[in-house]
């Protein structure tokens, strides 16, 4: 019977060495395969205003959708809507030039500090839900707020 029980947790360990080796995991999910994919592009989010208009925020998205990830040495527009609202939200001086360096990653480190939570200085799903965006409604009418149910 012990024999038994040693031939089926070698035969076990045997094939997850296997799966290992040939490049299939047990647990396959990786944090950013909840995610859309890498932000390459912003998208205009929309919110109802007292006015009867509508406040607009530009968000980083990936493909239009607004579930995506990035860190420092991406370049895209994604990276200019987070430099915008940096700059306008937690008052940064970064230069909107679409380049996610050291300067972005710090004004991004600032300002999850500012929201508490972690200061990993990567903008992912915690950065987006907690940080506060730039919302107008024309060029004189804005304030940072945070998203409500995706907007």
């Amino acid at each position: 019977m012990n024999k038994t029980r040693a031939l089926r947790s070698k035969s076990a360990i045997s094939a997850a060495v296997l799966l290992s080796c040939a490049g299939i995991g047990l647990a396959t999910a990786t944090p950013a395969a909840a995610y859309a994919g890498y932000c390459n592009a912003e998208v205009t989010k929309k919110r109802a205003a007292a006015s009867g208009g509508s406040y607009k925020a530009y968000l980083p998205a990936h493909g239009g959708d607004i579930d995506c990830y990035m860190n420092q040495g991406a370049e895209s527009n994604a990276v200019k809507a987070l430099q915008k609202n940096l700059n306008w939200c937690y008052d940064r001086n970064l230069d909107v030039d679409g380049v996610f360096g050291k300067d972005t990653k710090e004004a991004l480190e600032y300002a999850q500090g500012e929201e508490n939570i972690g200061k990993d200085g990567k903008y992912g799903e915690q950065s987006r839900t907690n940080l506060k965006w730039r919302w107008y409604e024309n060029r004189n009418l804005w304030y940072c707020g945070e998203l409500r149910n995706g907007a």
